[in-house]
C-alpha cells in the first residue's frame, strides 16, 4: 500500500523487474486488496531468497514514493 501502486501494478512491476511472480490480492475480492498470494511450490533456500528479495523490492519502491 505505501507503494502508491495498485495489486496489479506491484506483480506485474516485480515479475519484469526482479523475476518473482505472485498474485495480487485483488484476484480474490475487493477485501484483499493490499495483500499478495505467494505459492510456496520451490526449494525452501530458493523461496527464502525470493522473500528476501520481494521484501527489499517492496521497501523500495515505498521509499521512492514517500519521496515523490
Amino acid at each position: 500500500r505505501a507503494t502508491g501502486l495498485t495489486g496489479d501494478e506491484f506483480a506485474n512491476k516485480l515479475l519484469d523487474e526482479r523475476q518473482i511472480a505472485v498474485m495480487p490480492g485483488e484476484s480474490f475480492g475487493a477485501s484483499a486488496a493490499g495483500h499478495l498470494r505467494i505459492a510456496m511450490t520451490i526449494e525452501d533456500e530458493k523461496f527464502a531468497s525470493a522473500l528476501t528479495v520481494l521484501c527489499t523490492f517492496a521497501t523500495e519502491l515505498a521509499q521512492n514514493a514517500a519521496h515523490v
